[in-house]
């Protein structure tokens, strides 16, 4: 990744994780989302949701994508197992 590239995803990652104002976050709850740590990424899911709710196809995609992408780091970060027979006759 270039220099400028890793900066604004260092940037971007900072913003997201700052946690919302408490009129932000109760604006969520009066919507009906339980939110426990809002942050700025609960935000803007909440709002990819809304436009994909709505019928937005690429909203649904980026959702979808996300998902995957999730899931996927699931299996991957799966730690493996060895079985050692040490039983002796």
């Amino acid at each position: 990744m270039r220099e400028n590239d890793k900066l604004l995803y260092k940037t971007l990652k900072t913003l997201l994780n700052e946690r919302l104002s408490e009129s932000e976050a109760q604006s969520l709850r009066d919507e009906g989302f339980e939110v426990k740590n809002p942050t700025r990424k609960t935000a803007v899911m909440i709002a990819l949701y809304k436009k994909a709710s709505s019928g937005d196809l690429s909203a649904i995609k980026e959702l979808r994508s996300i998902v995957s992408e999730k899931a996927e780091q699931r299996t991957t970060t799966s730690k493996a197992v060895m079985i050692v027979d040490d039983i002796r006759d």
